[in-house]
């Protein structure tokens, strides 16, 4: 005797609540926990057949679509009572979001200052590099010259500079 599969429900039932609470958020959660099911559950029977594992897995992943599209839904409405009975709100938000990419602009230009602060210094300090050697004797010593600065920048790599 084979075991009777559970009969899904029509396609067209799948827009209705199907727990007693009617919680849309519960149900969504329920129709993921079947999708995965579906997916790894190890079948009782070995014989079933291909098609039936195939429609199963399509009407719970419709399932699954038609109540994450509900739940957009809910809160899109949700979203809309909220700007329409307190437009302030969103001006608030909008406002907050605002002043948040006003300070990663303000940090990014903070950052872009320090780069040409370091990039000035090592420019003077290549200047100032060069002129040394040509007020000096005409042979400096190994000794007397000084290490290149381009070695003390975070993330540069070595290189000949020519002078």
């Amino acid at each position: 005797m084979t075991p009777m599969k559970e009969a899904s429900p029509p396609v067209s039932a799948m827009a209705t609540p199907t727990n007693s609470s009617g919680n849309l958020v519960d149900e969504f959660e329920e129709a993921f926990q079947h999708c995965l099911n579906v997916l790894t559950k190890e079948e009782a029977v070995p014989t079933s057949d291909k098609d039936e594992i195939k429609v199963e897995v399509e009407q719970n992943t419709l399932r699954f679509i038609d109540l994450a599209r509900q739940m957009e839904a809910f809160f899109l409405q949700k979203r809309f009572l909220l700007s329409a009975l307190k437009p302030e709100m969103n001006v608030k938000e909008d406002i907050s979001e605002l002043r948040l990419e006003l300070a990663r602009k303000e940090e990014l230009l903070k950052r872009h200052y320090d780069k040409i602060a370091v990039w000035q210094n090592l420019l003077a300090d290549l200047q100032s590099y060069s002129k040394s050697p040509a007020q000096g004797s005409a042979t400096p010593s190994a000794g007397s010259i000084p290490p290149s600065p381009l070695q003390n920048i975070p993330g540069s790599y070595p290189c000949m500079v020519i002078l």
